[in-house]
This record gives structure tokens, C-alpha cells and sequence, in this order.
């Protein structure tokens, strides 16, 4: 490789890299908006569900993200359980395995995620996704439950807010763990479960 070539290389990965960190800050700042202004909302809709007395709606809370300076998660609860709303740390590929019914060219486009778990178990798999691209656009899946809006703009963000906890709570299920997965510790501790929780379509079983 003569100096000519490496020097083509050097600009062309400059390139790369420059496209690269303009695109993750568009989407950071992208996710910054859609998760501030959903935040926001979910708190108005349990607020309102709260001066409504609805029973079992109503508490929340921010959690301070640890790996992302400034960044905030978002904890809601429904009678004895919760769920929690994560903005990921970095950009990535929709994953195809996850069956995103998304148009196939936005699997070959970055996106910005924040994931929604149905418990704070530190092991618990994410049962829903918001996948939020550099056009603003996004996408929402999981559990049978899929939205999708123009872009961040068009959105009435408490009409979705109002849809997920609607969705959520009539949804969630709970089932007791089989008679060999019931032990006495457990049952005799008021901050355990003889239950576990499960989505639509699931054989949910103790675990």
C-alpha cells in the first residue's frame, strides 16, 4: 500500500466515524425527546388515575440511569408489581430475531431503544421495545401489542401513555408456582411471591 492509498483510507474511515457520531447524536437527542416526553405522560395518566380513585394506579418514579450521565428510567406500579421503562445506552440494528414488524429496510438502520421490563429482577427479560430512528419515526413491540406513529412530532404522547397502562394492566396475569415451587420460607415472607407474572400467549408457570 503506497502513501496515496493509506492516506484514501485514513479519509474514507474519518468519513465513516464522522457520519457515525452525527448519527448517534441524532438519535440520542431523539431518545432524549420521545422518553422525556413519554415519561411525562405516563406520570399525567397515573395522575389522573390516581384523582379518579382507581384502585391499584398511581404510584411511580424516575430512577437515575447508572451508565448514561443525566439519563433517567421510569417505574410504574400496578398492585404488587411493576414495570420499568429503560433508555438503552448505545445504538444498534433492530434485531430481526425479535420479529419487529418493521419494514425490512429499517433492519439495516441504527436505532435508539429503550426496553420495558415487567419487574426489577435484575435477571428479567424485556417484554416490550420502543425503537426510535435518525427520521424520528418509531416503532413499538411487543406481547401481541404493536404501535407505530409517523414521527415524534405527530404523537399524542398521552394517548399512548394512556394505551400502555390500559394495555399493561388488563394484560399482565398472574399465576401460582406449582406445588414443588412453593416452599414454606417464601410463603411465610410477606416481601415474597408465590406467584409469578405473564403476558398474553404465555404458559406462565412458577420460576
Amino acid at each position: 500500500m503506497d502513501a496515496e492509498e493509506r492516506e484514501q483510507l485514513r479519509k474514507a474511515l474519518k468519513g465513516i466515524m464522522s457520519n457515525r457520531a452525527e448519527e448517534r447524536q441524532t438519535l440520542e437527542s431523539a431518545l432524549q425527546e420521545f422518553s422525556t416526553r413519554l415519561f411525562a405522560a405516563l406520570e399525567h395518566v397515573l395522575d389522573e388515575m390516581k384523582a379518579d380513585d382507581v384502585p391499584g394506579l398511581g404510584k411511580y418514579r424516575r430512577l437515575a440511569h447508572p451508565n448514561a450521565k443525566g439519563r433517567e428510567a421510569f417505574q410504574m406500579f400496578v398492585e404488587d408489581w411493576s414495570i420499568i421503562f429503560v433508555p438503552l445506552s448505545g445504538i444498534a440494528r433492530p434485531n430481526p430475531l425479535d420479529e419487529a414488524l418493521v419494514a425490512q429496510i429499517f433492519f439495516k438502520q441504527p436505532s435508539a431503544r429503550i426496553a420495558v421490563f415487567l419487574s426489577d429482577d435484575p435477571h428479567g427479560e424485556a417484554f416490550y421495545d420502543f425503537l426510535i430512528f435518525s427520521d424520528r419515526s418509531w416503532f413499538a413491540w411487543g406481547y401481541g401489542w404493536p404501535r407505530q406513529q409517523s414521527d415524534i412530532e405527530n404523537t399524542d404522547f398521552d394517548e399512548l401513555a394512556l394505551g400502555l397502562v390500559h394495555s399493561f394492566s388488563k394484560d399482565i396475569f398472574t399465576t401460582w408456582h406449582t406445588r414443588a415451587e412453593t416452599h414454606l420460607a417464601e410463603a411465610l415472607d410477606v416481601k415474597k411471591r408465590c406467584y409469578t407474572f405473564g403476558l398474553p400467549g404465555e404458559e406462565q408457570r412458577g420460576g
